[in-house]
């Protein structure tokens, strides 16, 4: 069973054990909850990134531990390829690695910071949708039937439509799968 919660909560109060990142080959500086880890982290996204350590290359993946400013316990950071190539499909293939990799480390509690689909022309729910098409494909690439938690840290304004995003894909996924969806209560 896959348990999907959606929260308005910043990502570094949300204890789990992976927080997975999602940066730009061709944005700097970073944006969004990328800087926001980058801050937390005292820089160490940036100075990988200005040392050539990381690039942002479409699926790159690195894994770094977390610091005492993020209530996780390991940071996964995943290259988003270029600005320009971002859309619906894309994010169907993130959530797909992001689960797949995840799953072949023993992960099962995670918080997926998402990049806003507003400043690529996208919709949030069509987003979720292609992101659940995504998780599907992750757990059947490694035929996973254990529990696992996946929450979305989308901003308070967008919760209502990743919920609904969430609920439209449950009837039409390719790779179906047990989840059920709810949005976290404002602590």
């Amino acid at each position: 069973m896959v348990e999907l919660i959606v929260s308005s909560r910043a990502i570094d109060q949300q204890p789990t054990e992976l927080i997975a990142v999602f940066f730009f080959e061709d944005e700097r500086p970073l944006r969004s909850e990328a800087r926001l880890v980058d801050w937390l982290m005292d820089g160490m996204i940036s100075s990988r990134l200005d040392q050539g350590f990381m690039t942002g290359r479409l699926l790159e993946t690195t894994l770094i531990p977390a610091t005492e400013k993020v209530k996780a316990e390991k940071i996964l950071l995943i290259g988003l390829g270029e600005t320009a190539a971002f859309d619906y499909g894309r994010m169907r293939e993130l959530a797909e690695k992001v689960i797949a990799t995840c799953l072949g480390l023993q992960i099962h509690d995670l918080v997926l910071a998402l990049p806003s689909p507003q400043q690529f022309g996208l919709e949030w729910t069509k987003l979720t949708a292609a992101m659940m098409e995504g998780i599907g494909a992750g757990l059947q690439k490694r035929d996973q039937r254990r529990h696992l938690r996946v929450r979305f840290s989308g901003g308070s304004a967008y919760c209502d439509q990743i919920v609904r995003g969430a609920n439209t894909a449950k009837g039409s996924l390719k790779n179906s799968f047990p989840f059920r969806v709810r949005r976290e209560k404002n602590l």
